[in-house]
């Protein structure tokens, strides 16, 4: 593969999600003056993942049988737009439209970028490593930067900055190469332009999709992804929340964002060489736990410097997790379904992402934002031991080896 075209797959990736980081690091700060409830709050900050919940599948089954690059294209356009409407509509519905189509447009760039590595890559885990890894520069740079403009300039500036990274997506996918009649290797369906028709989600390619959760090792993948999904969402709304009311400016809170990142770039590089000693599974149950945990404490954390360590220690953690969870998606799911897979992993991880601010808004009106943390943290570790007791009970998991 021409090293434009990985570059074409990385920069899509890597513009993607350092734009949904870039904005759950200044939209906290946007709405904070809203005077919203907890639970209210939660639902704003929240609301981003439910068009991917609906839209995952469909645009996973778009790119296994139709031309990829115009879906990368399109919702680029939309993520380089979106942006620039929030100070033209601060009140609280224009913020929940605008959240719903901007977390579309990078969602579906990440959902792009996975299932290029699949059709192009073979999805391997170390070139998913690569991926997880490249993306973690936009990471380190973008959330310091657009604080420090939201610090020195305001809204216009914050999200003017995010309007300009949005380009970074459309060039990336000016760059993807058209796959050949018959798609990548070993895909059963051929490659075509995607019409009207196509526009139109098709309730088959949802059976299909669904029905790979009757695959125990795909239904273990999603279900452990989905409880990342807690720990990153409660870091992406309530977290800030946490660090704005203890004190913290937008420049600081941008700053710990990139230390996270660092961490994670980490992981990610380290990831397939673990899989060569941990059986993937067991890796991927273990790295999810410690971090679930590491958010859950939060409040207990008094100090910058203790913030920085365990946010480090959380996204390396994170950082192992991302490729394998992505490359055992796509081996499980196999050539010609690829797509499908990662938009299955999207939409399930979307009803996590929805639920979990809300669901955290809702205990921190009963019990306090505090407790809420903790609370959600016990939930989260009985969800997941009771997974690992499911996991020894399958033969499937005990079979899949350590990676070579």
């Amino acid at each position: 593969m021409p090293l434009r075209h990985q570059c074409a797959v990385y920069g899509i990736g890597l513009f993607a999600t350092s734009m949904y980081f870039m904005s759950v690091t200044i939209v906290p700060l946007f709405v904070r003056d809203m005077a919203l409830s907890p639970l209210m709050l939660g639902f704003v900050l929240g609301c981003r993942p439910i068009l991917p919940l609906f839209l995952s599948i469909h645009a996973g089954a778009l790119m296994d049988r139709t031309d990829g690059r115009r879906v990368m294209i399109f919702f680029a356009v939309i993520g380089l737009i979106t942006p620039l409407l929030y100070p033209v509509m601060p009140f609280v519905w224009g913020v929940i439209v605008l959240q719903l189509m901007s977390g579309l447009a990078d969602s579906m760039g990440w959902l792009g970028a996975q299932t290029l590595v699949g059709q192009l890559m073979k999805g391997r885990t170390l070139y998913t490593g690569r991926l997880s890894f490249i993306i973690r520069i936009g990471h380190l740079v973008g959330p310091p930067m657009v604080g420090a403009t939201w610090d020195l300039v305001g809204p216009w500036g914050a999200f003017s900055l995010i309007s300009l990274w949005g380009f970074g997506v459309l060039g990336s996918a000016l760059l993807i190469p058209a796959l050949p009649a018959g798609g990548a290797r070993g895909a059963i369906t051929p490659r075509q332009r995607p019409g009207l028709r196509d526009l139109l989600p098709n309730p088959a390619d949802y059976v299909s999709a669904f029905r790979l959760l009757a695959v125990p090792a795909v239904a273990i993948t999603v279900l452990i992804g989905m409880m990342t999904h807690v720990g990153n969402n409660i870091q992406s709304t309530f977290y800030v929340v946490w660090l704005d009311r203890i004190g913290f400016s937008g420049t600081l809170i941008g700053v710990l964002v990139s230390i996270s990142a660092v961490g994670a770039a980490v992981g990610s590089l380290i990831s397939a060489r673990l899989s060569r000693y941990i059986r993937p599974y067991w890796l991927l149950w273990s790295v999810v736990f410690v971090a679930l945990v590491l958010i859950a404490i939060t409040p207990l954390l008094g100090t910058y410097v203790l913030l920085a360590i365990v946010l480090s220690l959380r996204s390396t953690a994170n950082g192992i997790h991302q490729p394998l969870v992505i490359s055992l998606m796509l081996r499980t799911a196999g050539p010609g379904a690829q797509g499908k897979a990662i938009g299955l992993r999207g939409t399930m991880n979307r009803i996590t992402s929805i639920g979990a601010p809300v669901l955290m808004g809702a205990i921190a009106e009963v019990v306090g934002l505090e407790a809420a943390f903790y609370l959600i943290g016990v939930l989260s570790a009985a969800f997941m031991l009771w997974l690992g007791w499911r996991m020894k009970q399958l033969p499937e998991i005990h079979q899949q080896g350590r990676e070579r």
